[in-house]
């Protein structure tokens, strides 16, 4: 028998290359299915009601115009944009030399605070959308750890979510996140296998996909359609029978060759779901966006497939958000074919700014790519996953784009995985002699030495941090994936999340939530980089154990990466990120001031400091319920 394991020679994928809309993208968003999930959008677009002018002024007003978090007395929208801002009699000047008896004025509460609207810089809207039908069984309730995340928690949601027995009946879960599952354990990695999904059903098909991606888990009714469907390609791989499939691969299908066997035999039930909710399912995301302050999101991966599905729907929907994204292109593709970059002057529905590349896949995932082996060994690649073999690749792939003049963000979790990448970016800008291009790394977690800030800030590649990285796993990194490593002569899980180091060395940093990996939340994320609060730690004692307080932002700095630095980096400065004359007015009125809570109150609690309203161009696209 062959041994099973694979050669690397292939594109991996977390939230950023997700399983089923890469792998089965020519099915999923072939002509005929296209036609079916885009058939009940609006014919067409609905006109955007022109706003009232109007003036707020009392309350708390932060416009972080230039980035900087000061209070004004006032500011003036109309027509959809920013009038002015600045002292009440300088903005009643302003609306009555233009809007004379046509404004209204509105006092906000003394606590009410009147933000940006906040930027989701790193999200996947498509995959989003999918997923949103499959049953939920992931670690998160609302933005918060779920207490009492076990195998038993998981075991009664997939029970409850059972579909009635037929010939096509299939379970389709996602989120299942082996690292945080309580007792808290290297074990839960391997425990979760055909047995633990038996345990839910024998009769019905189960496939689960994990928190990270990268694995789907089967159990034996799904065993048995998954190998005779695919028999024959399973016979090259070295399972001579069913039984051995079952019992040597265990019900976890891996990486492209395995998540593609799962996903391919179940691909009819899975463009049933498409069809039947993705229009309502991005809905439903953009109102949850609204609801947690976000009036900007760009997407982190938009390929063709993507947009065959998302351009019919931005083209027919009046969109609750900005929408803009990284344009994604298989490294196995003719990059010389690219198109020419335009630089983005103007906001237009869905802009692209930049090229993206996968490097490597997730750190809690056990799959980012290490300089040494983990201390939680996964089954299969025991120092993670890099996407580019042989790696001499990796460097020519980011040449040829930037010398296209392209802007890069590349996707690397490991510390091993970042060195490779800022040496590739290093390589390729030496020669680059075009417009300074705003590269950036995604996630970013783990650097290899301090000093490659230093490189960074040099070659002027900013990060972009997955911050949940260490509010939700910073104790299981600490305790079990990383434990007793070290680099550059720190514990290695200090160098997760370099926040405050990065502002030092003057680099423009953002935060985001990678969703579906983390929950939407700029004030979550917020108050993580604030605070480095590692949420999933025991508390037996009362303690608040926080993941190396050096990294820890201040609020204006927290604020910053969350409104004016994300919207530099994804190319948006001219229009959002902050409410500068003439910028779109685009705002969030919130019950309190994140910058003014006393310190020891932000942990868990910024989070959830209520959005009354979120306004888009002018107009309320979200006001909570329980404002009168």
């Amino acid at each position: 028998m062959k041994e099973h394991a694979h050669n690397h020679d292939h594109m991996c994928f977390c939230a950023c290359t997700n399983p089923i809309v890469t792998l089965l993208k020519e099915d999923l968003f072939g002509p005929e299915n296209l036609a079916l999930m885009t058939a009940g959008l609006p014919e067409k677009k609905p006109e955007v009601v022109q706003p009232a002018p109007i003036l707020f002024t009392g309350g708390i007003i932060r416009p972080m115009i230039d980035g900087k978090a000061d209070v004004v007395e006032a500011i003036g929208f109309a027509e959809g944009r920013v009038l002015a801002t600045g002292s009440l009699s300088l903005v009643t000047a302003e609306m009555d030399a233009h809007f004379k008896d046509e404004y209204t004025v509105r006092n906000l509460e003394p606590n009410q605070t009147l933000l940006p609207g906040l930027f989701e810089p790193h999200i996947h809207v498509v995959f989003s959308g999918l997923m949103a039908s499959f049953a939920d069984v992931g670690p998160f309730d609302g933005q918060n750890i779920r207490q009492g995340y076990d195998k038993n928690w998981v075991k009664e949601q997939l029970k409850a979510s059972l579909p009635p027995e037929s010939e096509d009946a299939v379970l389709f879960a996602n989120g299942l996140d082996p690292a945080l599952l309580t007792p808290y354990s290297k074990d839960n990695f391997k425990d979760i296998d055909y047995t633990f999904l038996n345990e839910v059903s024998k009769t019905i098909p189960i496939m689960v996909i994990s928190a990270s991606g990268h694995t789907v888990y089967i159990n034996s009714p799904a065993i048995s359609k998954v190998y005779q469907k695919n028999e024959a390609a399973l016979k090259k791989d070295g399972y001579s029978s069913e039984t051995e499939f079952e019992i040597v691969g265990r019900g976890l299908l891996q990486e492209e060759t395995g998540l593609l066997y799962a996903l391919g035999t179940f691909l009819p039930q899975i463009k049933a779901l498409a069809k039947r909710d993705m229009n309502t399912n991005l809905d439903d995301f953009f109102s949850e966006a609204n609801s947690r302050g976000v009036t900007s999101m760009y997407d982190a991966i938009l390929e063709d497939a993507y947009l065959k599905y998302l351009n019919p729907y931005v083209d027919s929907t009046k969109l609750r958000v900005r929408l803009g994204g990284a344009r994604y292109y298989d490294p196995k593709a003719d990059f010389a074919h690219l198109p020419a970059y335009e630089a983005v002057e103007k906001y237009r529905d869905l802009y692209f700014g930049h090229i993206k590349v996968v490097a490597d896949g997730s750190n809690q995932g056990l799959t980012g790519y290490q300089s040494e082996d983990y201390a939680c060994l996964p089954e299969t690649y025991k120092d993670g996953i890099f996407d580019f073999h042989p790696q001499d690749t990796y460097p020519a792939l980011i040449k040829l784009i930037i010398d296209q003049g392209w802007p890069m963000m590349i996707h690397a979790n490991g510390d091993k995985a970042v060195t490779l990448t800022i040496d590739a970016y290093r390589e390729a800008l030496k020669t680059y002699a075009g417009t300074p291009l705003r590269n950036r790394i995604e996630h970013c977690s783990l650097f290899s030495n301090r000093k490659q800030l230093d490189e960074m800030a040099e070659l002027g590649i900013s990060p972009s941090f997955l911050i949940g990285h260490v509010g939700y796993w910073g104790f299981i990194f600490k305790d079990i994936i990383f434990k007793g490593q070290q680099l550059d002569g720190y514990d290695k899980v200090d160098m997760l999340d370099l926040c405050k180091s990065a502002l030092d060395k003057k680099l423009r940093i953002s935060l985001h939530s990678d969703h579906t990996v983390t929950p939407i939340g700029p004030l979550r994320m917020m108050e993580q980089s604030i605070t480095r609060v590692m949420e999933s730690h025991p508390r037996e004692d009362g303690s608040s154990p926080v993941l190396n307080k050096d990294e820890c932002l201040t609020p204006e700095e927290a604020l910053r990466a969350a409104t004016y630095d994300a919207a530099w980096q994804c190319y948006a400065e001219k229009w959002a990120g902050s409410l500068p004359k003439g910028h779109f007015a685009d705002f969030i009125i919130l019950a309190e001031d994140p910058l003014s809570m006393a310190h020891d109150k932000i942990s868990m609690n910024m989070r959830n400091i209520t959005v009354q309203e979120t306004w888009l161009g002018g107009n309320v696209v979200y006001r909570n319920s329980n404002i009168k």
